[in-house]
């Protein structure tokens, strides 16, 4: 008895040591799934490896625990102390003990990362740069996925709840990316999970594989999940862009000019703010100067900035003489759907009456930000200098660069050549630096360059990074973020210094009078992007070298009288309302290829959803016919049918909701039954079924077309049906749980008298 004993309970423990290993493979390979979809949001490769490292340690670890005979409720314990030690060696700075062990030093300089973490992602956007405090949240959430999949899995038995985790973390790259989530990653994760499933059926039944209906399933949710990523709203790859009803968020993000992109690209414009002016023609309102360039970035630059006290003096202007002639203006701005850290207004602004919250302001280029506030809901009125300089106070100017002004002409190394090389062209027989400008402005605007918010994302080189722009350069087309980050480059490369302003273009008028031109609305389609050159003597100038978008200042035209100091403004008005900045042309029709959305595309939209759920929840039952037909063909083809035939009772059994264990003896089985259904066909066939049935288990198969086994079957399936209510009938049909494993817990009725 003990011999009998020991051989048959050694192959049970290897193969659950086996199974143990084949489960961590499938939630390594999960892991591995789950993580394609956070690309893009953390520059680099580092943060892949500080995601699958410890993951997948932790994972082999749990299952090598597991090996040599550890409990299973133990497990998750030496888990999470693991994933203790771990964090502490990574991110304790030492203050553990021995180096291992985490203490409150530990734990408080956690706290400080965290801290870290949740300001940087408030200042930063996608993809942001690999920070020390961002590595901190994905070693930190890859344990604690881990140790969740591990325990879901392994040490409860319910793999299907692994999805909860896995969904948890594909919304951070859906809700974090402008793209959206990416329709083949979602897929990878729905196949990924599928195998899961089908690893943890060959571990609690290894005697029953069922290849075909779990490629089939696996098959079907994979098609499901690439229709839905690649259709439904809100999974489609224009991510938070696709939906008209958000408000503009703007600015304070490490790609803040790519975020302008996204906006400009919404099918229908969001109003941003309207304001009043003292000015004759509406006024350019700066959010801030872009003015340290990485290489692949235009960034706002950090520095010691003062708080803001209401109405208090601004200033002084950088590099401006007061041989400038200024005009002071006031414009009263009101935000209605516009949030940022950012105070839009027209620049250089001298105070600010009004704002709600804390602010601060930047002495270098008076750049107005929130400490505990932002711009939504605020109604202020600021005071700025209307700047009026001459083409030739500009043409003296320049050749000085002061110290506090060299860093912009920072350019980093091995910048593209047909950066500087396409500047020299453009500046060619030019003397001085205000020739170089102009000619710099003329170039983009008389070289055949196209304004388009939608070649760029085509074709792959959205962006304002070194690279992205020698691709603007030849392909010739995008629009504001391209045309000012060329020409910022372009101007360093010749020795002048420049930044790059974010802000939004006057607006429309509503009319009014020439000396009151009433009041303007600024949407999401007068987000612009334009270079601000440096002249001393003058300070920062802006230019407008897009096409399509604004007004050329009138300084970059010697033979005309500057009426205005920036460009983007117009004189005159009428009682109609008019825009003051030319329609987007890749808007208009005609002048693209996109066109608009039709008016049916919501009704579309949704009912390619219903289709889509309708598909989900017929899927089972599809997969449950299927199966059924299979077997009824089997049998009309091979012999020693008789097990194909009892599967299919008890598979009939378990969806009617009877208790079908696969350790019952045939006959007890058929037993259950014969009396459930005495007195009709289906009888005598379950009879006839059991006899055949226990025939082959001691003699030759028998052929199932010879005893009509087929036959026989259908005959009892009928009468277990005609037994059943229509509503467990139609429950049959459409939830048969017989696809799941039959260990799995369900709602069969253990004790129905058959």
């Amino acid at each position: 008895m003990v011999s009998e004993t020991l051989a048959v309970g050694v192959p049970r423990v290897a193969r659950r040591r086996m199974g143990y290993w084949r489960l961590t493979g499938a939630l390594v390979v999960q892991v591995l799934a789950v993580s394609f979809a956070l690309i893009g949001l953390i520059q680099g490769p580092g943060w892949w490896l500080a995601l699958m490292l410890p993951a997948s340690l932790l994972l082999v670890v749990g299952a090598a625990l597991r090996t040599i005979g550890v409990a299973r409720g133990i497990v998750p314990v030496l888990q999470l102390v693991l994933s203790a030690v771990i964090m502490t060696v990574a991110f304790g700075g030492g203050t553990g003990l021995l180096g291992l062990i985490p203490t409150p030093a530990t734990v408080q300089r956690w706290g400080v990362y965290g801290q870290q973490a949740m300001l940087s992602i408030y200042q930063q956007g996608t993809p942001a740069e690999a920070l020390p405090e961002f590595f901190f949240l994905v070693v930190g959430g890859a344990c604690l996925l881990a140790v969740i999949l591990d325990v879901t899995a392994i040490a409860l038995r319910t793999p299907a709840f692994t999805a909860l985790g896995v969904v948890a973390v594909l919304v951070v790259p859906g809700a974090l990316l402008g793209d959206g989530l990416d329709p083949i990653s979602l897929a990878a994760s729905a196949a990924a999970f599928l195998w899961l499933l089908r690893c943890d059926v060959r571990t609690r039944r290894p005697g029953t594989p069922r290849p075909g209906a779990a490629l089939s399933v696996g098959a079907s949710a994979v098609v499901v999940a690439v229709l839905l990523a690649g259709t439904a709203p809100g999974f489609d790859r224009g991510g938070a862009a696709s939906f008209t009803a958000g408000g503009i968020s703007i600015g304070g993000t490490v790609t803040p000019l790519i975020d302008l992109g996204k906006d400009l690209r919404r099918p229908a414009a969001v109003r941003a703010l309207t304001y009043t002016t003292s000015a004759k023609s509406g006024q350019y309102l700066k959010l801030a100067s872009l003015d340290q360039f990485t290489g692949s970035v235009w960034k706002h630059r950090e520095r010691d900035t003062k708080r803001l006290s209401d109405g208090a003096a601004l200033g002084p202007v950088a590099g401006l003489s007061d041989q400038v002639k200024t005009v002071t203006v006031q414009t009263t701005v009101q935000i209605d759907d516009m949030t940022s850290r950012w105070l839009p207004a027209p620049y250089p602004v001298q105070s600010v009456k009004g704002l709600n919250g804390t602010w601060s302001w930047d002495p270098d280029d008076l750049t107005i930000g929130g400490i505990n506030a932002t711009t939504q809901g605020q109604k202020y009125t600021a005071s700025s200098l209307l700047l009026q300089p001459t083409a030739d106070q500009l043409k003296a100017a320049g050749g000085i660069v002061p110290a506090e002004i060299e860093r912009d002409l920072f350019l980093p190394p091995n910048m593209p050549a047909i950066i500087g090389k396409t500047a020299l062209e453009a500046t060619a027989g030019a003397v001085s630096e205000y020739d170089k400008a102009v000619a710099l402005q003329d170039y983009f605007r008389d070289n055949g360059y196209v304004y388009s918010t939608q070649t760029p994302l085509k074709q792959g080189y959205d962006g304002d990074g070194a690279r992205v722009i020698a691709t603007f350069l030849t392909v010739k087309s995008g629009y504001c973020v391209h045309f000012a980050s060329a020409m910022a480059l372009m101007a360093r490369s010749l020795g002048i210094p420049s930044r790059v302003a974010e802000g939004y273009l006057p607006g429309a008028s509503s009319g009014g009078t020439a000396n009151n031109p009433g009041e303007y609305t600024v949407t999401s389609d007068d987000l612009h992007a334009w270079p601000e050159l440096y002249f001393a003597g003058v300070g920062w100038v802006p230019f407008e070298p897009t096409v399509g978008r604004g007004t050329v200042p009138a300084y970059t035209r010697p033979e005309t009288t500057p009426t205005v100091p920036v460009p983007g403004s117009t004189t005159g008005s009428t009682t109609a309302p008019k825009r003051v900045v030319p329609t987007d042309p890749a808007s208009v029709a005609g002048a693209s290829s996109t066109t608009p959305p039709s008016p049916l595309q919501p009704v579309l939209s949704g009912a390619g959803v219903a289709v889509l759920v309708l598909a989900v929840l017929l899927t089972p039952a599809v997969l449950r016919r299927v199966r059924r037909r299979t077997r009824l063909r089997r049998l009309g083809e091979e012999w020693g049918g008789a097990s194909v035939v009892w599967d299919e009772l008890r598979d009939t059994a378990r969806d009617l909701g009877w208790s079908a264990p696969d350790t019952e003896t045939p006959r007890v089985f058929a037993g259950r039954i014969a009396a459930a259904v005495a007195g009709t066909p289906g009888e005598d066939a379950v009879l006839r079924l059991l006899a055949v049935r226990e025939r082959d288990a001691f003699g030759p198969p028998t052929r199932a077309v010879a005893v009509g086994l087929a036959d026989d079957l259908i005959r009892v399936i009928d009468a277990l049906q005609a037994t059943a209510g229509r509503a467990t009938r139609i429950k049959a049909a459409l939830i048969p749980v017989s696809l799941l494993p039959a260990v799995w817990p369900s709602a069969a009725n253990t004790g129905r008298p058959a």
